[in-house]
């Protein structure tokens, strides 16, 4: 990785860039915005249909054939579209939306519930909650709401992350594929990937345009959504230590070195903010919100798959994960990654290494991938960011239609609880 990666961007032509323009009366909007905008609803159109259709094979929740799944509201056989998307982590969500973060009462039946909803963090379902409120809709509808908002908004950032080094067709892949993914239908449901995606990215472009007081707030943020601000203290790190290098041609502000060292330690340290504000709420009750501590999780997951490589297959499973973690890092400083730009190089290989040591192996992973959505640019490797290799494009295509047509099996069986059969898919 060079220190160029940081600050390179290719260059285009004012005419070109005026033809990608899309013009909605007076308002011009351009490509960078309509693009992953009609991207994202297209495929949430598609999303939207699934989903409606599965849900028919949905059963009557609460039912005795599934005592081990939560319900906070009774949902009827074949519920729709707005039922289906509020299973699973989406009850408690609904729950935290509606009732809040409490202690439960000395005579309260479900004490053990009251208590758990502090493992799940805060900041999707209490905006969820304030969307209420001020609309007065059920949690469905407010939470679908907020999560095409923010997953087009996700899709706009990484869209211009991505461009500003590998141009415009590195950055619709990525887009694409993102939108494609198996579990893209998430992005509708009432889960936090869409507000996630949209952190992360948000942190990424902001580090690589050098904004690290807004980085500092967005990482923050993102420590109260999902538990994967420790990859990016390695992203501010590996910017921080080519900055330093490149000192001599681009020194760096005695400004700069400050909030470097700040959004360092808040990256790496955030992980534990809600398990710390949670112990002072409940003084010390254990409810489960420990889980938002970094060691807790790697010692909940036994440091996952490589746990379960050795328990499986012996130490050839470890040291095959451990190869597969190399390589990562051997691709991520390679020619094929030269034109992603720095933080999105570094994102692709640290992130997938950080679910190698803190996930078990689960269906679920297939949803904390929707984060690592740099390795569908390995589809591309690193072309001229002026051209559109025909080619390449055709894979792309090709392995996103295969996408779509594999999400229909996901929803079917990791959204739609159906009668009892076994262990179910979690999403």
């Amino acid at each position: 990785m060079s220190t160029g990666d940081a600050t390179a961007a290719p260059t285009r032509s004012a005419q070109d860039t005026a033809s990608a323009t899309l013009h909605l009366g007076p308002f011009p909007i351009r490509l960078s915005i309509w693009l992953p905008l009609v991207i994202f609803g297209l495929t949430r159109i598609y999303g939207l249909a699934i989903i409606a259709l599965a849900s028919r094979r949905q059963v009557a929740l609460p039912s005795p054939d599934h005592p081990g799944i939560y319900q906070f509201t009774a949902r009827p056989a074949s519920p729709g579209y707005l039922g289906l998307i509020t299973n699973w982590d989406g009850q408690w969500y609904e729950r935290i939306a509606t009732l809040g973060y409490h202690l439960p009462g000395a005579s309260d039946p479900g004490a053990a519930d009251t208590l758990h909803t502090f493992a799940f963090l805060p900041a999707f379902p209490t905006a969820v909650g304030a969307l209420m409120a001020l609309t007065g809709l059920s949690f469905a509808v407010c939470a679908s709401a907020l999560n095409l908002a923010a997953g087009g908004g996700a899709l706009v950032v990484m869209f211009a992350l991505t461009e500003r080094t590998a141009g415009r067709f590195a950055a619709a892949t990525a887009v694409l594929f993102t939108s494609c993914f198996v579990a893209a239908p998430l992005f509708q449901a009432a889960y936090s990937e869409s507000i996630s995606l949209l952190l992360v990215c948000s942190s990424l472009l902001l580090i690589a345009q050098r904004r690290y007081c807004w980085a500092v707030a967005v990482v923050l943020l993102l420590s109260l959504t999902r538990l994967v601000t420790p990859p990016l203290a390695v992203v501010v790190i590996v910017h921080a230590v080519v900055r330093y290098r490149g000192r001599a041609k681009d020194p760096v502000s005695r400004g700069e070195a400050v909030w470097l060292a700040v959004l360092t330690v808040v990256s790496a340290a955030s992980v534990t903010l809600w398990s710390s504000i949670t112990s002072v709420i409940t003084s010390g009750v254990d409810t489960g919100a420990s889980r938002g501590s970094f060691t807790t999780a790697v010692g909940a997951a036994r440091f996952g798959w490589f746990t379960n490589a050795y328990e499986h297959i012996s130490w050839i499973g470890v040291v095959g994960l451990g190869v597969l973690a190399v390589l990562l890092v051997m691709l991520a400083c390679s020619p094929l990654t030269r034109t992603w730009g720095l933080e999105v190089r570094t994102w692709f290989s640290i992130y997938p290494i950080f679910l190698l040591f803190t996930a078990g192996v689960h269906t679920g992973m297939l949803r904390y991938l929707l984060l690592a959505f740099p390795l569908a640019l390995l589809m591309i490797g690193s072309p001229d960011p002026a051209v559109i290799p025909r080619r390449r494009a055709i894979l792309v295509m090709t392995v996103c239609a295969i996408s779509l047509a594999l999400q229909i099996p996901w929803v079917a069986h990791a959204l739609v609880v159906t009668p009892l059969a076994g262990k179910p898919w979690l999403p």
